[in-house]
This record gives structure tokens, C-alpha cells and sequence, in this order.
């Protein structure tokens, strides 16, 4: 093996080791204590605590979610007319940096065990301390996934805490119940595992982005491979959605 080639697998076996340290050492304590903090904020003068979590890496805020944010407009609009205070609280699975998504990604492969673990700990210790409080856990893609992980975990006051899932990655196992909702299209290749569509899709992507940016279009990589029917829209989960608010809350 070539010195330069000894080099290279050292540097990328220490960015690994430094990220994962970063992620498990560092990142879900303080992510975790922030969360809580908001959860805590919410929950003084809101019946019910709307968790927003995004596709992806999970670090989109919310504000800047087209995919998922008006979804999540419209679900808190639905419960504020059944005349409840509303209030929508941001969940971070990693930051938007390369140390952050390299070391993110094992917890995405293994479906988000430790970090959906506290995250289950804070809203059970927050449903303690607010019994008369609803808490709903919504999330797009691999927000879906890590939602329905932290819902598994809840057993305590687990009839105040209800899980809205959708276009969940096919690979991830899933736990079935009254309080979870889980939407995908038929036509959603990630969701149906289509994986033939799929490996498509990333054997294009890169040809798509390089292109886009160099017209000056300066798109994701995400963006670039357009994984077929993985779009979400208001008016085709509308009456799924309201049907399940009514009935939970």
C-alpha cells in the first residue's frame, strides 16, 4: 500500500473516531438538556406540545422546512380549533456540519437507540411533572423513524403522547399502535423499498447536483436525487391526519 493511500485511511479513520466521539461525548447531552429546556418553556402556557422533526440529518429548522413544515401548520391549526393552545418545539438530531452527519450516521443505521432513548426520558419526565399535557412526536423520513423509536420507549403516561409518521425508510422496524399513525404513499420508492428506484436515484444524484450548482441552482445532495413519491403534501393527508387528531385528542 502506497504511503499517500496510508495517509488517507489514517485521516478518515480519525475523523470517525473523532465524530462519533464528538456525537455520543459531547453532542446528545447538551442537544438533550436543550430540548428539554424548550419542552419545559412549551408546555407553561400550551395544552399540547407539538415536536417537529425533519427529514434528512435532521437539522433543518423548522421555519425552513418546505417539505414539512406546512404539515405541521396545518395539524397545529386543527388541534387550536378544537380549543387548544398549541406550541411547536424543534428536535435536533445532529448540527449541519461533516463531523455532526459522520457521526450521526451509525445512529441512523441502528435506528436511533441511544438518542431516542433520552429523548423518550425527557417527555416522560415532563408528562410526569404535566399529566394534563399532550405531547405529539411528528416526523418526516428519517424524523419518522426516529419518532417512532422514541414512542417505543414511553411507557409511562404513554396515553398522552402520540406519534404522527411519515414516508418512514423502509428498513426501519416498526412498532404498531392506537397512538401512532403511520402514512406513505404507494408511490413513495424509500418508503415501499423500490430498491432498484432507489440505487437509481443515487447513481444520479451526484451528475444532478454537480450540474444544478454549476447553473448557479445550489441544491442539496438530498435534493438532487428526488427519490420518487418521497413528497408529502397537505391535501393527501388531510383527512388521515384530522381523523386521528380527533380521535386521540
Amino acid at each position: 500500500m502506497r504511503k499517500r493511500d496510508k495517509i488517507l485511511i489514517f485521516c478518515l479513520t480519525g475523523l470517525l473516531i473523532i465524530s462519533f466521539i464528538w456525537f455520543y461525548f459531547f453532542f446528545l447531552e447538551e442537544n438533550i438538556t436543550s430540548f428539554e429546556e424548550k419542552l419545559i418553556t412549551a408546555g407553561q402556557e400550551n395544552e399540547v406540545v407539538l415536536i417537529f422533526n425533519s427529514g434528512g440529518w435532521g437539522t433543518t429548522p423548522f421555519e425552513s422546512a418546505i417539505d414539512f413544515n406546512p404539515i405541521i401548520n396545518e395539524i397545529k391549526e386543527l388541534i387550536e380549533n378544537q380549543g387548544l393552545r398549541v406550541s411547536i418545539v424543534e428536535y435536533y438530531r445532529t448540527r449541519e456540519n461533516i463531523i455532526g452527519k459522520i457521526g450521526s450516521i451509525r445512529e441512523i443505521i441502528r435506528g436511533f437507540p441511544s438518542s431516542s432513548k433520552s429523548f423518550a426520558m425527557v417527555v416522560e419526565d415532563f408528562l410526569e411533572d404535566n399529566p394534563d399535557k399532550m405531547v405529539i412526536i411528528a416526523g418526516l423520513s428519517n424524523g419518522a423513524s426516529f419518532a417512532n423509536s422514541a414512542i417505543e420507549k414511553i411507557s409511562n403516561n404513554e396515553e398522552n403522547v402520540i406519534s404522527i409518521e411519515v414516508g418512514t425508510p423502509f428498513w426501519k422496524s416498526k412498532t404498531e399502535g392506537e397512538n401512532i399513525l403511520e402514512i406513505k404513499n404507494q408511490d413513495d420508492i424509500l418508503a415501499n423499498g423500490q430498491i432498484g428506484s432507489l440505487i437509481f436515484s443515487l447513481f444520479r444524484a451526484p451528475f444532478v447536483w454537480t450540474y444544478e450548482n454549476i447553473r448557479g441552482n445550489h441544491i442539496s445532495f438530498s435534493e438532487a436525487m428526488n427519490i420518487s413519491g418521497h413528497n408529502y403534501h397537505w391535501e393527501e393527508v388531510k383527512e388521515e391526519i384530522g381523523v386521528f387528531i380527533k380521535e386521540r385528542i
